[in-house]
């Protein structure tokens, strides 16, 4: 690493970045810095270490500072042309710290000339700044009589240039930018201010910074709140604890049982869950992923392990283990053959010494959340399947589509359109109609209000304690799958068409409403509705046309006097362009580039399924001769044709051998394609077209296209269109790149 000398202990600096005008942070005259070294020894570049210590943070808190504190210090010290390594973040729930290794200990900035506009540009006849002179030496800070004209060579004519002197604070009078830049620089999903209100919003109030270069500490002030060399262990077992260094912080932390480093929080966690749950001779689980919660919400986790009460095992597994883990983060535990074990694993943030009291109070905790459970889930059961239904007629699905009864009224419709559209049986469209009739049952259920990640599985649950055969049991619980792009689609055919007109309603209730998906906002996931929709029918191999489960789903919501703001046409193109963007997402993901899939989707070759294996395959052919030659011959006709008025009528035969002939071709290579677009088959269209090439060579080479005769002229751009229009039918070749395509 390289070496450079730091100032001495007792000598200052003033800084030269100024604070920002009306910004919120209040500098001292200059940073002090405190630690002992001989004075004027050199040594290696300092670590520099920022900690933001404040309440405890949420989880989703956490993540969202890991994800861009780094960034926050490395484009910090690049702009105040401080030389360092990659900032890495570590984050817990008092704290957020950000750490840089190497980071120089002066700026780095030495003179530079920066150019500006020709000197014919910045200065008028009679040699006075024009206005581009004055703007450019404004933007540079500098006067325009300091501006000077000299010759670019690469140019090889004369500019103005702004001469400016380098940078040269210590690091010392520099961190507290860096630290206001960190703090002001993070963004919460959630923030809140505190205290008097200086106009810093955080997602937790803070409380202090620890700033550390080297073993130096940096004392200032940042909107009120003090930075110095003091951090905080745990908020019970730890205190004050002071930081040696910026490289020994985490082991400081440590002493003071806290482990900082968020990585190493989790392998402690999944090291001690995997000890306590061999030492039960059983195996852990965590179905709804909440390790990843709980690494943020300890700072020195240890697990222990607790009793589940004899009574509360008569409840269906799934409810056991949702109220395990939906509020206490608690893990289940299995036996070898599978069997949920009476017990539980958790992770605590307390002293291991106490893990008597500790269990016993987490114990007390999912027993009454067990007993809530219990009395929801026997109130359902006692309820019937007929009386949960009818409590639908009176729950809004939303204000302007209609109650939840109107919901599975069009459920049940939209099963038959799908079923239709994708060729399904009748056997398990039967199925599909009966699970559609019960699919909501469950939302008038105590339980499901009580724990609503059990929607979908209680409906599924009562109707098999109904009598419901086991076939309309699974698809009921496989309507809201996918959850996400990796988890698993319906596995039933019944399943996957109730799944798909779940999605096909909510889709077309909002566009209709006006509530389409614009950049981060999707509050009802359309998105993941639209992916959901694409994959089941690409992985059924359903070649569902869009737009034929789309309009009879909008008919629906009109019948049933829906409050609609949008026209059908326009939320039926809003929507074929919405779902594009998901065939090319999912198919980008197989490694199918955007520009097949958009050739292919503009071709029109079928449904779903077609339209996917067209684009797999335009994207294999893509270097070979026949695509190309193809795609030489549609981008010719492309060009003559375009903006032209000629041959809208079609072509009629004036008995010309070389119009005839192409004519010929036409009708040959039209009966093919449309041949191969029926059998779904690319790998033809794409030969039928490139047969075509032939012909179309052999009439641009033998007659004049642009004829001065008008009729000639006429009939030559209608058979140029009729081409055009043919290989339209295989790809848009105007999207697709190919390899040397003229």
């Amino acid at each position: 690493m390289p070496s450079t000398c730091w100032m001495h202990a007792g000598s200052s600096a003033s800084p030269s970045v100024a604070p920002t005008s009306g910004g919120s942070a209040r500098w001292r005259p200059a940073a002090r810095r405190t630690g002992s070294r001989p004075p004027g020894r050199c040594r290696p570049m300092p670590d520099l270490l920022i900690e933001i210590g404040c309440e405890e943070l949420p989880s989703s808190a956490c993540r969202e500072a890991i994800a861009q504190a780094p960034a926050l210090m490395d484009s910090s010290l690049a702009d105040l042309q401080l030389a360092a390594g990659p900032a890495v973040a570590w984050v817990a729930p008092r704290r957020i710290a950000v750490f840089a290794e190497g980071v120089a200990d002066r700026q780095g900035g030495g003179a530079r000339s920066v150019r500006g506009p020709a000197a014919s540009a910045a200065f008028d006849a009679s040699g006075e700044p024009t206005k581009a002179a004055e703007g450019f030496a404004r933007a540079q800070g500098v006067a325009v009589a300091d501006l000077v004209v000299r010759e670019d060579p690469d140019a090889g004519r004369d500019f103005v240039w702004a001469e400016q002197a380098g940078d040269d604070a210590p690091l010392a009078d520099l961190v507290p930018e860096v630290a206001r830049r960190v703090l002001e620089g993070l963004r919460f999903g959630k923030t809140m201010r505190w205290g008097d209100g200086r106009g810093l919003r955080f997602s937790r109030p803070v409380r202090w910074i620890t700033a550390k270069a080297g073993p130096d500490t940096v004392e200032f002030e940042v909107a009120g709140i003090p930075g110095g060399g003091t951090s905080m262990g745990h908020r019970f077992l730890g205190g004050p604890v002071q930081v040696a260094s910026a490289d020994s912080y985490r082991d400081d932390l440590r002493a003071s049982f806290v482990i900082v480093d968020h990585h190493a929080r989790r392998e402690a966690i999944l090291s001690g869950l995997d000890a306590a749950a061999a030492a039960a001779g059983a195996s852990w689980g965590d179905p709804a992923g909440k390790v990843e919660e709980v690494v943020h919400l300890v700072e020195w986790p240890s697990v222990i392990t607790g009793r589940i009460a004899d009574q509360h095992l008569a409840l269906p597994e799934r409810v056991l283990v949702t109220a395990m883990q939906s509020h206490q983060r608690y893990m289940p535990l299995h036996s070898p053959d599978g069997a949920l074990v009476p017990a539980f694993l958790a992770v605590s943030n307390g002293d291991p010494a106490a893990a008597g009291v500790i269990i016993r109070g987490n114990e007390d905790v999912l027993d009454a959340r067990l007993q809530d459970a219990a009395f929801s889930y026997q109130r359902d059961v006692a309820a019937g399947l007929e009386q949960l239904d009818s409590r639908l007629e009176s729950i809004v699905f939303h204000a302007r589509l209609g109650t939840l009864a109107d919901k599975r009224d069009r459920l049940r419709a939209g099963v038959g359109d799908i079923a239709a559209a994708a060729g399904v049986p009748s056997g398990a469209r039967e199925v599909a109609d009966e699970a559609a009739a019960l699919a909501k049952v469950d939302l008038g259920a105590i339980l499901v209000a009580e724990f609503s990640e059990l929607q979908g599985f209680a409906a599924s649950h009562y109707a098999r304690l109904a009598g419901r055969s086991d076939a309309v049991a699974d698809a009921i619980a496989e309507q809201y799958l996918p959850e996400g792009p990796d988890s698993p689609v319906p596995a039933t055919a019944a399943g996957a068409l109730l799944a798909c007109a779940e999605k096909v309603d909510n889709l077309v209730g909002a566009f209709l409403i006006g509530e389409i998906p614009s950049g981060s906002k999707d509050p009802y996931g359309l998105r993941r509705a639209a992916a959901g929709l694409v994959r089941v029918a690409l992985e059924r191999g359903w070649d569902i046309i869009p737009a034929e489960v789309f309009r009879p789903a909008m008919a629906r919501l009109r019948d049933q006097g829906a409050d609609l703001e949008v026209s059908d046409a326009d939320a039926l193109a809003a929507l074929d362009d919405f779902i594009a963007d998901r065939l090319v997402h999912h198919l980008g993901r197989e490694g199918v580039p955007q520009d097949a899939v958009r050739a292919a989707i503009a071709a029109r070759p079928g449904g779903l399924a077609v339209t996917a294996t067209w684009a797999r395959a335009l994207h294999a052919h893509r270097d070979e001769d026949a695509l190309v030659r193809a795609g030489t011959g549609a981008n010719r006709c492309r060009r003559i044709i375009a903006g032209s008025e000629h041959g809208l009528r079609g072509f009629t035969s004036a008995g010309e051998p070389e119009e005839d002939a192409l004519a010929t071709a036409l009708d040959a290579a039209e009966r093919d394609i449309a041949g191969a677009r029926a059998d779904g088959d690319p790998a033809a269209a794409i030969a039928a077209a490139e047969a075509l090439g032939a012909p179309v060579d052999r009439f641009f080479e033998a007659v004049m296209v642009n004829a001065d005769d008008p009729a000639a002229r006429d009939r030559r751009h209608a058979l140029v269109r009729r081409a055009g229009e043919a290989y339209a039918q295989v790809a848009d070749f105007e999207v697709l790149v190919l390899r040397g395509a003229e």
